[in-house]
């Protein structure tokens, strides 16, 4: 069993952080004292039982006390046998247990089994001496050893339970981040293509495009500057002279 002793103050527990709490305590109810009540009860400590279970054979409870002030006093957990709800009951039998004499309690939980059985079937088991009729015998209630634990608590103490919800508000940033495969020398080169083809396909998605440069114009042929400065024609073609304006085919073909 793991257990923490804070010697300095320390801020309060990771369950109790962001304390969403939709339900209003529910005064845990003593021999004679109505389940009904829902008086708030002034509190010394602040205690939150948690559990995990995903066998009957792997499981582990929690629980932490704090001072009403937010003082971490005791953090405790342990692995040990069986469901998700006798998980939580040892998580809270072993937080009232570690009280040193009376004290007000306000214990937290996110089981509603645990707080339903305390606020409303624990009055009937307790005048039952924990045990129900099962056709015609009198056996034991589920858990029956650690309800009567925390029922001779519940005589020290004066507790009140609250169950605690939540709702998801945000996803955040995704914990399962893609990471980098490791490339070798051979495939460096094929990489580089890709990466430089999605560069250019980026490019040409672009709205804002920088506007092409112009083409360079050719510089003119032998034969083209001839016809323009009315360059001389064979000796058969002496009398042509020097033109201006349009060249037709002839023209060219002349040259």
């Amino acid at each position: 069993m793991k257990l923490s002793f804070p010697m300095d103050p320390v801020g309060p527990s990771l369950m109790t952080h962001n304390r969403a709490l939709h339900n209003p305590p529910i005064a845990v109810p003593h021999s004679g004292l109505p389940s009904h009540q829902s008086a708030a009860i002034e509190t010394d400590y602040l205690l939150v039982c948690e559990a995990h279970s995903r066998t009957l054979t792997d499981g582990r409870w929690r629980f932490t006390l704090e001072t009403a002030d937010g003082e971490l006093v005791l953090d405790a957990e342990d692995r040990e046998r069986g469901d998700l709800n006798r998980l939580t009951l040892l998580a809270a039998v072993r937080g009232l247990e570690s009280l040193e004499g009376p004290c007000s309690v306000t214990l937290l939980s996110n089981n509603r089994y645990l707080i339903r059985s305390l606020s409303n079937s624990l009055p009937r088991w307790r005048q039952n001496n924990f045990q129900w009729d099962h056709f015609g015998r009198q056996i034991d209630v589920q858990h029956a050893d650690l309800w009567r634990r925390i029922d001779r608590t519940l005589a020290i103490h004066r507790v009140q339970a609250c169950l605690v919800s939540s709702c998801l508000v945000s996803h955040g940033i995704s914990k399962f981040k893609p990471q980098p495969s490791k490339v070798d020398d051979s495939s460096t080169a094929g990489t580089a293509r890709e990466a430089k083809a999605e560069t250019n396909n980026q490019t040409s998605l672009r709205i804002d495009q920088a506007t092409p440069k112009r083409s360079v114009v050719p510089a003119p042929s032998a034969r083209l500057r001839r016809l323009i400065n009315g360059a001389a024609a064979p000796a058969e073609s002496s009398s042509v002279t020097r033109r201006r304006g349009r060249f037709t085919a002839e023209d060219l073909e002349s040259l």
